[in-house]
């Protein structure tokens, strides 16, 4: 049987003729090859162990196939043959980007490659031919670049210069397979002295301890950054996925703005929160290099009685609040705004407010975790020390005449955020033009594309047509979006 021959490319991937295999791997010849990357339904990608007989890097993991085209075979048809060849089963197959690189071995042969790069679906159990391959597994990317950087030498030399080199492209044309694919996130759960009870209890949230007042749902402020649970993205952050993915994923989310501009969390009040008050844009920008604090909640359970504290009495003076803030009278001369399960409000920067005892709720702002801490009770805190106070910043901060109230409708429009609340009952179809954050406030279950998003969960959806659908009964759902102008003070 005649030996395989290669196609002997210019840097162009312009043909010059064919060449038996090894000679063209002896004498180092740039080739045209082709490397298949195949995932299944999970979002896991397909890799396969080279055989230990293969003439160079044996025993080593890499893509789910790698070969060669013949003299006439498009890169496409290449890929599926090799694919029934080596793993038992083929696949549709597009193309998403070529590149050239060179790795010299051990036994004095040389990769020199014009490799074409292939990306597929199937969700079937390969039968590989044990001549080819040693072995197979499934595996998330986020998975794999940990231990491509913990163990570089057991993978094959042209697979770790892909993701060296080329791996947002890869994330990104592979990430379009699984659009329809809501994004949950695994929360960031933070401990406070005032926390309650109700995260457990009322949204099921498997909080890892005592003292946990809030459920950070999607974050992309440093340190507290979630991480995808399931899916295609499974265990990227929301930092590295802002960074990483392309302007049709977030559409006009980036549009002049530097950083991920939402922060999504459950707040459960057991007891009072601190009185406090957040700066607006230019003065975090100027003090703290990041997006100010403006802020909106919707309340999901309340105790008989709960209030919240939203701005100072009309009248009230600087003097008032230095004087009343020396004596540890501060609560005096804050409104006091009796709630109820279902009521929205809307907390601009720079007014002074709290959330008193007795109240869950849902808070959508934006990324920021800038708090100037007025007034705490006089209480400690889990620590057993007094809280810090940030008195000074506050004081520039503070906008006397800010009074927010409830608002009424189930819609809210802001500068830096929009929420549009529904109840899902049927099935219906949504198709986003933008990133859309929904928000399960109510008691049932919901189905987006036939992915389970149960009460009290959240999910990141991409601009893609969902089907959606409730379980039982119907749900409520805080639609959460950006308006497409950036806001400007």
């Amino acid at each position: 049987m005649d030996e395989e021959k290669v196609i002997l490319v210019d840097s162009h991937d312009r043909p010059l003729g064919l060449m038996p295999k090894m000679e063209a791997h002896r004498r180092g010849l740039l080739h045209r090859a082709f490397s298949v990357f195949v995932f299944n339904s999970k979002g896991q990608l397909l890799l396969q162990q080279r055989a230990a007989g293969k003439y160079h890097s044996p025993g080593l993991w890499t893509n789910t196939v790698c070969s060669h085209q013949r003299n006439g075979e498009t890169s496409v048809d290449a890929g599926r043959r090799r694919l029934l060849e080596e793993m038992g089963f083929t696949t549709g197959l597009r193309e998403i980007f070529s590149f050239v690189y060179r790795a010299e071995f051990d036994n004095g042969l040389t990769e020199h490659e014009f490799d074409h790069v292939l990306i597929g679906r199937y969700d079937g159990s390969p039968v590989p031919d044990p001549s080819e391959v040693g072995g197979y597994q499934w595996v998330y990317l986020s998975d794999l670049l940990d231990d491509l950087r913990q163990n570089p030498g057991n993978y094959t030399a042209w697979f770790r210069i892909i993701f060296e080199k080329s791996f947002e492209i890869l994330l990104n044309e592979a990430g379009r397979m699984f659009a329809g694919q809501p994004l949950v996130f695994e929360p960031y759960f933070e401990a406070k002295p005032w926390a309650g009870n109700r995260l457990a209890e009322v949204l099921h949230k498997p909080v890892p301890g005592p003292h946990i007042g809030e459920s950070w749902e999607v974050s992309a402020v440093p340190d507290k950054e979630t991480r995808v649970a399931s899916g295609f993205f499974k265990g990227f952050d929301l930092i590295r996925l802002w960074q990483w993915l392309e302007k049709d994923y977030w559409a006009h989310w980036k549009t002049g703005r530097w950083d991920f501009p939402l922060l999504v969390k459950y707040i459960d009040a057991g007891q009072k929160l601190s009185v406090q008050v957040h700066p607006g844009d230019r003065m975090a920008r100027r003090l703290h290099g990041g997006y100010g604090k403006n802020e909106a909640w919707r309340i999901i359970d309340a105790a008989p009685g709960a209030v919240l504290y939203l701005g100072f009495k009309e009248g009230t003076t600087s003097e008032d609040y230095e004087k009343a803030l020396h004596e540890g009278r501060l609560e005096e001369l804050l409104r006091r705004v009796p709630v109820a399960p279902g009521d929205t409000f809307y907390i601009p920067a720079g007014a002074v407010h709290a959330i008193g005892a007795g109240i869950l709720l849902a808070e959508v702002q934006q990324s920021s975790d800038i708090t100037y801490r007025i007034y705490d009770w006089n209480r400690t805190g889990l620590d057993g020390k007094p809280r810090p106070l940030h008195t000074e910043q506050a004081r520039e901060a503070i906008r006397w005449d800010a009074r927010p109230g409830k608002i009424t409708g189930g819609a809210l429009k802001t500068p830096y955020f929009e929420w549009e609340e529904i109840s899902l009952e049927n099935t219906g179809v949504f198709k986003l033009r933008a990133p859309e954050i929904w928000m399960n406030i109510g008691n049932e279950a919901i189905l987006i594309n036939r992915q389970l998003i149960k009460s009290g969960q959240t999910a990141l959806l991409w601009p893609e047509e969902h089907k959606v659908s409730a379980q039982q009964k119907a749900s409520r759902i805080l639609r959460i979006s950006l308006p497409e102008k950036t806001a400007s003070e």
